[in-house]
């Protein structure tokens, strides 16, 4: 028996989020959010890039159990870096994403350590 094509259902894909009108969703802590949502102006020429992590381990040491999610955000900080267009100001930017990255790594690790302390 053969079909009839005008009674199949029709298929139609939804269209493709609009990327004007949404925001981008930024993960970790809210110094981490905050420094996220201003990577357009941040330079790393200066080694701020370095400040940025020792304020960020001091912050995470007096209340590990608030970022659970910071891992996630120095790797996209890493992969936003990486990608944005080379500038002067932004000329250890490639040490900078180094850097990020393996402070995620680093931050993975320890609230791994951490959460297995508290389960008994």
């Amino acid at each position: 028996m053969l079909e009839d094509p005008t009674c199949a259902p029709q298929l139609s894909a939804a269209p493709p989020p609009s990327s004007s009108t949404s925001t981008p969703e930024y993960y970790g802590c809210e110094y981490l959010k905050t420094m996220q949502r201003q990577l357009d102006n941040y330079t790393t020429t200066g080694g701020e890039y370095l400040e940025a992590i020792f304020t960020h381990r001091e912050i995470l040491s007096s209340y590990p159990s608030a970022h659970h999610q910071c891992a996630r955000a120095f790797t996209d900080i890493a992969y936003t870096l990486e990608q944005r267009a080379w500038r002067a100001d932004r000329d250890a930017d490639s040490e900078a994403v180094s850097a990020f990255r393996h402070e995620a790594w680093t931050i993975a690790n320890t609230l791994w350590v951490l959460s297995l302390g508290s389960n008994p």
